[in-house]
């Protein structure tokens, strides 16, 4: 009991203290592409590093008029990374790294192909750069890839004709996200 009141007090005042900044943020971009929810919060740890955490969440999907076709981009992700910023914690350009974990199934706007994902672990990089417009509201640009294995992963050619281009395992490399995010800082 004594340990936990020590933890619980050391991480209390950890996270009062002055010098240590919390973000919040979502990507517009996401809500944009068939209403993404999506959350990311970050934590300094030191004048150039942040710890991130974050996830993604899509279960809609939509029909299309010509031709008669669902659109979708259902995922269910998780993420865990660090960032380092060249000047300081929140401002100008950064890079990171993260370990993500995914499931999804996603049919193309312009093509019918349909993915499937599932049990995807991996790592990414990216690279992004934010600009502060108030003391605590920043925009944000980035762009990011990762390497990522799938226990299951299934491509077909399209929603009408479900002939497997791929099934099973596979390890891919993807674009991960494209970001223009508000982030609030406190």
């Amino acid at each position: 009991m004594k340990r936990l009141l020590l933890i619980s007090v050391f991480v209390l005042a950890s996270l009062s203290a002055g010098a240590q900044k919390f973000s919040i943020q979502t990507n517009l971009l996401d809500w944009a592409a068939l209403g993404t929810a999506n959350i990311e919060t970050g934590f300094a740890v030191a004048r150039h590093f942040t710890i991130f955490a974050g996830g993604r969440y899509n279960p809609w999907s939509f029909e299309s008029e010509s031709p008669k076709l669902q659109v979708l981009n259902q995922q269910q992700t998780a993420y865990l990374g660090v960032r380092y910023w060249t000047w300081y914690v929140n401002t100008g350009l950064w890079f990171a790294a993260k370990a993500q974990y995914q499931n999804y199934t996603n049919t193309g706007i312009w093509r019918s192909a349909v993915k499937e994902g599932r049990n995807g672990w991996g790592g990414g990089l990216s690279v992004g750069y934010t600009y502060l417009l108030t003391q605590h509201l920043n925009l944000e640009f980035g762009v990011g890839g990762w390497v990522v294995h799938y226990d299951e992963y299934n491509f077909y050619e399209s929603q009408r004709k479900l002939s497997a281009r791929h099934e099973g395992p596979a390890t891919l490399i993807y674009p991960d996200f494209v970001s223009l995010s508000l982030v609030l800082v406190f």
